[in-house]
């Protein structure tokens, strides 16, 4: 699969000019205010800075618009307000000129500027020294002026477009200046309509002032001439390698865009390269739509949309994607939503917008969206394992090589595990050259990367290259290094898509419903994704064609197929092990917590299913300070100590890569039956491992139910995924020692009734307390939220510790029940933060 688009930077989802590595110069005036030197940053990061002339007791301006803020200036009177903007040149704004110079940008002129005969633009004529081009308007015409060293006018030509400019419209213009070429074209473009122009390719003679040391002037020439209304995204690039096409290329992809857009209800400016909802007095509105510029599309196959976001289960989401497609940027397809798992449903055009939609059910929190990515996923070369055949992937991940002569073909895959690919080719293959290290090998829709190759000679000189290779989710090891993050009564998708951000993978089904409070300190995305598999249960699933993660309750189904002795079976082996059979389990948790104040006393848990024998063993929860979830956490595992370790290891033929059995078809994950009346054999189980030949699919090896460790179980190195999660920190002994012993709270042991807190469901309990003699109580009703609730005042600390002695008895939570303590802190600003802190 290759990534045909991506969308992360602010102009994708703004429109706003984009800055290149040959940008001399970008002033987006997106300020609300100059600084204190009244200058309006340039954005390329070369410090070519504006600074204002005229700002004070003007009608000088930064207004909000379209694309952000944009500069106004001389509204009122521009004889008498004179405002213009100057960038001094250190000597290096025009030292690399190139073979070509652009200059453009945004304008919004008023009847003062298209009506009077002379108005500077963009102007270099002001010094020091000799100036190299002029930019302005002629009587409403756009003009463009070239001069050489001496001074000399070399070009001067007044354009009559098709497009009349006019009084509040907004127009990207642009003069394309070739130095060597002496070729000159300008383009203006009209917003309102989407129409644009382009000048003939026009000609001068003399030779441009190479050696152009002159300020740059925007909005006023010799102290007479002044520009009035609004300039925007305007750009210098020298040694520029845009065209006329590419200028209006961007003018139309951008048109709609409107994540800078005063009007809209989303902000793709207030956080670098992040779209949110638009806040309003420190509130964000109910929803948002983000309309995106156009990208490419002309997909080879077919198309699935990722888009990375960060947001809190069940407040905020980004709740729709759409799409519309287009040949010309003019003509576009109605929206379409994109499929479950991303799948485009647009029809598959030159170029492609998106139509976001946020959304929040609480106005002081707003979801992040943070990257959309497009794939092209062109069709397998082969669609089912039998026979199939490796195919090598160029960097683009099309197809560069199917590797005919390849064998001893083995794909490797595990539940919740492997996923490995290995094959031979003869060295002297004429397609061996299209191996190398890292490059992507697809089998049927499996992606993999090649990580070793080795070349080895026989006693009779023949030269074999053994492949190795790993499943492309492999890589998510590799991730950014990931910080620590606390998740709070979360689902799963919240901790993978936390790991997956900025992977280029997205979460995709996630049907584990459990919820979780735990602290992930794992380093990579990868480990995240085994830590959140071995919390929350479940089957992950790599969809590696497209750089999808699932999270299933179940990956496979019951196939039907079925696995006989004279049909398919040609060996089986069964174990029954009982070795490591457990029936009564403890655990110990953080400074030797035990869940035995919440378990009838007993410190651990018992399962007599198969043995009525005591075998006694300990769980190390030494990462738990929740006794609760260690409680779950413990019968989870004591499910699967109980019992025997019972597999079967068969030697199989998959009957479904022969034409007319593909009905009996299995995968990895699938519940199948095997049958062997001799050992008495007549079971439903699982595919949790196969060694699948590709090449011989008859000498294919399976194991079902359980793994054996013995056959080279590579999941082994997954078991310590969760060595150092942590469930939520209530406190621990040190840090109560550490504590100043001031409690904020006032009637916190129900002494005085309801005094100071606000109550609703509660009740005081005045026989059962700890520290004194009474507390308070609540019984949980379905459907009924219960709370106890008071505003402390504290000191400035750098830390506070939340604690409560809590009891429970017969606690049964509901679907979306939640048993805690929510923390809302409001900091000096005004602004606030909720926390809750999940206790059971």
């Amino acid at each position: 699969m290759a990534i045909k688009s991506i969308l992360t930077n602010q102009e994708d989802f703004t429109g706003e000019f984009p800055v290149t590595s040959r940008t001399s110069a970008l002033w987006r005036f997106n300020e609300k205010t100059p600084d204190e030197n009244l200058q309006l940053i340039d954005s390329s990061g070369h410090g070519r800075h504006f600074t204002i002339s005229g700002w004070s007791g003007t009608s000088a301006n930064l207004i909000a618009g379209r694309f952000g803020r944009y500069f106004r200036q001389n509204i009122v009177n521009p004889t008498s307000e004179k405002t213009h903007l100057i960038a001094e040149n250190d000597g290096s704004f025009f030292s690399n000129l190139g073979e070509k110079i652009v200059v453009g940008g945004w304008i919004n002129p008023t009847t003062y500027s298209v009506g009077q005969t002379y108005i500077p633009i963009f102007n270099t004529r002001q010094g020091p020294g000799q100036p190299i081009f002029y930019v302005s308007l002629y009587q409403g015409r756009l003009r463009l002026m070239l001069y050489n060293s001496s001074g000399t006018l070399i070009y001067d030509q007044s354009e009559t477009a098709t497009i009349t400019l006019k009084n509040g419209g907004w127009y990207f213009i642009a003069s394309i200046i070739e130095v060597s070429n002496k070729k000159v074209q300008n383009i203006i473009c009209d917003r309102s309509d989407g129409a644009t122009w382009v000048s003939p390719v026009r000609f001068f003679s003399g030779e441009l002032n190479r050696e152009c040391i002159a300020d740059i002037i925007m909005g006023m020439h010799a102290n007479t001439y002044y520009y009035a209304g609004g300039f925007d995204d305007w750009f210098l690039e020298t040694d520029s390698q845009l065209t006329a096409d590419d200028l209006l290329l961007y003018f139309k992809s951008s048109l709609h865009a409107n994540g800078g857009d005063a009007a809209s209800d989303v902000d793709a400016l207030a956080e670098p390269s992040a779209v949110t909802l638009k806040a309003t007095d420190g509130e964000y509105p109910a929803s948002g739509v983000l309309y995106t510029r156009a990208v490419p599309c002309a997909l080879s196959g077919s198309g699935r949309v990722a888009v990375t976001s960060e947001y809190t289960a069940g407040v905020t989401s980004v709740s729709l994607v759409e799409t519309s497609t287009s040949d010309d940027l003019e003509e576009w397809s109605a929206w379409q939503a994109v499929g479950t798992s991303g799948e485009l449903q647009s029809p598959n055009r030159q170029y492609i917008r998106f139509r976001v939609t946020l959304t929040s059910s609480d106005p002081l929190r707003t979801p992040k969206l943070l990257e959309i990515q497009l794939h092209d996923i062109p069709k397998a070369p082969y669609e089912k394992l039998g026979f199939a055949r490796p195919v090598v992937l160029d960097k683009n991940g099309a197809w560069e090589a199917v590797l005919e002569n390849a064998f001893d073909i083995i794909v490797t895959g595990e539940v919740n595990g492997a996923d490995t690919l290995e094959f031979k080719l003869p060295f002297h293959d004429p397609k061996r050259s299209a191996l190398e290290n890292e490059k992507q090998v697809q089998i049927v829709n499996d992606i993999y990367r090649i990580r070793t190759l080795t070349d080895n000679k026989s006693e009779d000189g023949r030269v074999i290259t053994q492949v190795y290779a790993e499943a492309v989710f492999y890589d998510l090891s590799f991730s950014a290094e990931k910080e620590p993050r606390e998740f709070n009564a979360d689902t799963a998708d919240v901790p993978m898509q936390y790991a997956l951000l900025g992977t280029g993978w997205t979460v995709g089904n996630v049907t584990v419903t459990t919820k979780r409070t735990w602290q992930c300190t794992e380093k990579n995305a990868l480990s995240i994704l085994r830590a959140v598999q071995n919390i929350y249960g479940g089957d992950l699933v790599f969809d590696s064609a497209n750089r999808q993660v699932h999270l299933l309750t179940f990956s496979g189904t019951d196939s039907g197929a079925l696995f006989s002795y004279r049909k398919n079976l040609k060996s089986i082996q069964r174990v029954v092990d009982t070795r490591e059979l457990v029936t009564r389990l403890y655990a110990y948790g953080k400074d030797g917590l035990t869940f035995a104040s919440i378990n009838g006393g007993k410190a651990y848990v018992e399962d007599y299913t198969f043995s009525s024998e005591v075998r006694v063993s300990t769980l190390d929860c030494s990462s738990f300070t929740n006794p609760y979830q260690m409680l779950e956490y413990a019968k989870m595992r004591l499910a699967e100590y109980s019992k025997p370790r019972v597999s079967y290891v068969l030697s199989a033929m998959d009957l479904s890569a022969l034409t007319g059995y593909e009905h009996e078809a299995w995968k990895l994950g699938d519940i199948v039956t095997v049958d062997d009346k001799e050992l008495g054999l007549l079971v439903k189980t699982r595919v949790v491992r196969r060694q699948y030949n590709l090449q011989e699919p008859w000498k294919t090896v399976i194991e079902l139910s359980t793994k054996l460790r013995e056959l080279g179980d590579s999941s082994a190195q997954w078991d310590k995924a969760a060595d150092a999660l942590s469930s939520a920190e209530l406190i621990n002994r040190q840090e109560i020692k550490d504590m100043v012993p001031f409690n904020h709270l006032r009637n916190s042991r129900a002494d005085d009734g309801f005094a100071y807190w606000v109550n609703s469901g509660f009740e005081v309990d005045t026989e059962n307390g700890v520290s004194g003699t009474a507390s308070f109580k609540a019984v949980g009703v379905p459907g009924m939220t219960k709370s106890l609730s008071q505003t402390v005042y504290p000191a400035t600390r750098k830390s506070y510790t939340f604690s409560a002695q809590i009891a429970s008895e017969n606690l049964e939570k509901g679907e979306n029940g939640q048993v805690g303590a929510e923390i809302v802190i409001e900091y000096e600003d005004g602004t606030t933060e909720t926390r809750f802190i999940d206790l059971i």
